[in-house]
C-alpha cells in the first residue's frame, strides 16, 4: 500500500512561509517505512502548488491513501486538499489529521465530504493500524483514534494509547520529504550563533500546564532518552552538515528538578560526543525550577538561545489566564539566563479578557526592566480547543471566525469589555514598534522611505506613529 502525506497549499489561500519542516508528517512516514509501507511527504506549501500543479502530482503519485495535516489556521486548505484528491483520486481513501482536525474532528467532516476519516492527536499508531485495516478489509470502527462516517452519522473509535516510549518512533524521514530540508529556515529571524543550515526536531512530547490559550498537544510530558537525542542531533549533523538544531520542544526546561537531571544529561552527551560546536536553540518556561548551573551547562554544550513564554507583565493578567508563574520568576529567569551568557527571547501576548491599559503598561516596563535580547509580540487569539475560545465565544466577544482572517502578528478577531478589535490592534502595533523593531530599525525604515515613491507615501503615516506612541510612552512614563 501506498501513503501519501500531504502539508495543503495555505499560499493558494494567503501569503505564508515554510519556516519549519511538516514534523507530524515526517514521524508518520518513518512509522509507515519501517513497517515496510511505501510512503512519501510532500509539503504542498513550501513548494507552492498551485491546486492545478497539485492534481498533477496526486495524479502522478496515485496513491492508495492520502494524509492532510492541518491546523486551524490551514482549515480552508486542508479541506480543499481533501476535494481535489478526491476528485482526482475516486478510490483512494483521505484521512486528514493535525491540531486543527484533531480539535474539530465533526466539523472536519460535516465541513468536507470527501474526508473519510479524522485521526484524533498523535497519529503513529493510529495510521499503521488504519493501513492494515484497508489491506485487509477489516472493519474501519475496529481502529483507536479515529472519528469516521457510520451510517447517516459520525462515530467516534475507541481512544488511541499515548505513546509512553518515544524512543520506539523512528526520527522523523527527512529523506521522504519534498522539497528537501535545505528549503526550510527552521528559525523567522536572525539569532547569533544560529547558522544555516538547521534541523527542527523534539527532545520530548507534551505539556502539564494550563494556559488557557493553549489548544495544542497532549498533556502528558514524555521525553526522549538522552543517548536518542543526541544519536539523532549526530545523524543530521553527519548527513546534512547541519549548523544548527532547533529543539522545538513544547518547554525543554522550566518544568522540574527531574527536567533538569535530563536537560544535564543530554548536555553531557553532547559534550562527550563533541557537537557542542553547533548552535542550539530551545523553549523554556519561567518558573521557580530554572537553574543557573543547568543553563551554565546549556551554554558549554553549545546552546545559545532560550525562548521564554512570559505573555504579559501584569500579574492579574498571568493569574486569569492560569499561566502559573509569577513575575518575580520571570525576572529572575532573565537575569539568570544572561548571568549563564546565554541569550533569550520573550514572547508577549496582548488581548487578553482581563487586560487592561494598566495592564499593558506593567508589560512595557516589564519589557523595559528586563531588557531580553529579543522580543516577540503577538495577538491574542482564540484558538478551537482553548477554554480562551470558549470564555470570548459564550460571551460574544468573538468577532470573526474565519480562519483565513487569522493573524496573530497583525489582526484582532475579537474585542474585550476593555478594548475594541482595533485598540487591541494598536496596543499590539505599540508594543512591537516600541520593543521589537525599536529605534535603530525605525530610523532606517524611516529613512529608506526617500529612496521609492512606495516609502515617500509611508513618510505621513510614520510620522503619525511615532507622534502617536511617543505620547503614549511620555504618558505612561516608561522607561527607554
Amino acid at each position: 500500500m501506498k501513503v501519501l502525506l500531504v502539508n495543503p497549499p495555505l499560499c493558494n489561500f494567503r501569503k505564508s512561509s515554510a519556516h519549519s519542516m511538516p514534523m507530524g508528517l515526517l514521524y508518520l512516514a518513518a512509522v509507515l517505512e519501517r513497517d515496510g509501507y511505501e510512503a512519501k511527504v510532500i509539503d504542498a506549501d513550501a513548494l507552492k502548488l498551485t491546486w492545478e500543479k497539485l492534481r498533477e502530482r496526486l495524479k502522478a503519485e496515485n496513491p492508495n491513501l492520502v494524509g492532510i495535516t492541518s491546523t486551524s489556521l490551514s482549515w480552508p486548505a486542508m479541506t480543499e486538499t481533501a476535494r481535489i484528491c478526491k476528485e482526482v483520486l475516486p478510490n483512494s481513501k483521505i484521512i486528514v489529521g493535525g491540531f486543527g482536525a484533531t480539535l474539530e474532528p465533526e466539523r472536519a467532516l460535516n465541513d468536507c465530504a470527501e474526508i473519510d476519516f479524522v485521526c484524533l492527536g498523535e497519529g503513529e499508531k493510529t495510521i499503521i493500524d488504519l493501513v492494515k485495516a484497508l489491506e485487509s478489509n477489516l472493519p474501519i470502527r475496529e481502529v483507536k483514534g479515529l472519528v469516521i462516517r457510520d451510517g447517516n452519522g459520525l462515530l467516534r473509535t475507541e481512544k488511541q494509547e499515548t505513546i509512553m516510549d518515544l524512543d520506539t518512533i523512528p526520527p522523523p524521514a527527512y529523506h521522504l520529504l519534498e522539497p528537501g530540508f535545505e528549503s526550510y529556515s527552521g528559525v523567522h529571524g536572525d539569532y547569533q550563533g544560529i547558522e544555516p543550515p538547521s534541523i527542527v526536531m523534539f527532545a520530548s512530547r507534551g505539556c502539564p500546564h494550563r494556559c488557557i490559550f493553549c489548544s495544542l498537544g497532549s498533556k502528558v510530558v514524555r521525553s526522549r532518552s538522552p543517548k536518542k537525542v543526541v544519536d539523532e542531533i549526530e545523524f543530521y549533523k553527519n548527513k546534512f552538515k547541519v549548523k544548527s538544531v532547533l529543539i522545538y520542544d513544547d518547554e525543554f526546561i522550566g518544568m522540574s528538578t527531574m527536567q533538569n537531571k535530563w536537560i544535564l544529561d543530554i548536555c553531557d552527551e553532547i559534550i562527550k560526543r563533541g557537537h557542542d560546536d553547533l548552535g542550539y536553540l530551545v523553549e523554556g518556561r519561567c518558573s521557580q525550577f530554572v537553574d543557573l548551573a543547568v543553563l551554565k551547562r546549556m551554554k558549554e554544550a553549545g546552546i545559545k538561545w532560550v525562548w521564554w513564554g512570559v505573555e504579559s507583565g501584569s500579574q492579574k493578567v498571568l493569574d486569569s489566564i492560569k499561566k502559573d508563574i509569577t513575575i518575580a520568576n520571570i525576572k529572575r529567569t532573565f537575569a539568570l539566563t544572561r548571568q549563564a551568557g546565554l541569550k533569550s527571547l520573550m514572547f508577549i501576548m496582548t488581548g487578553f479578557p482581563e487586560e487592561t491599559e494598566e495592564d499593558v503598561k506593567k508589560t512595557a516596563d516589564l519589557l523595559a526592566e528586563v531588557k531580553p535580547d529579543k522580543c516577540r509580540i503577538h495577538i491574542v487569539t482564540p484558538m478551537p480547543g482553548s477554554e480562551l475560545f470558549r470564555i470570548l465565544n459564550e460571551q460574544k466577544l468573538i468577532d470573526e471566525y474565519d480562519f483565513l482572517e487569522y493573524n496573530m502578528r497583525g489582526r484582532a478577531v475579537h474585542h474585550t469589555k476593555y478594548f475594541s478589535q482595533e485598540e487591541i490592534k494598536k496596543n499590539y502595533e505599540m508594543l512591537k514598534f516600541r520593543f521589537e523593531e525599536g529605534h535603530k530599525k525605525f530610523i532606517k525604515v524611516f529613512f529608506t522611505s526617500f529612496l521609492s515613491v512606495k516609502g515617500l507615501k509611508k513618510i505621513p503615516r510614520r510620522i503619525k506613529k511615532v507622534f502617536v506612541y511617543g505620547l503614549k510612552w511620555l504618558k505612561w512614563g516608561v522607561k527607554y
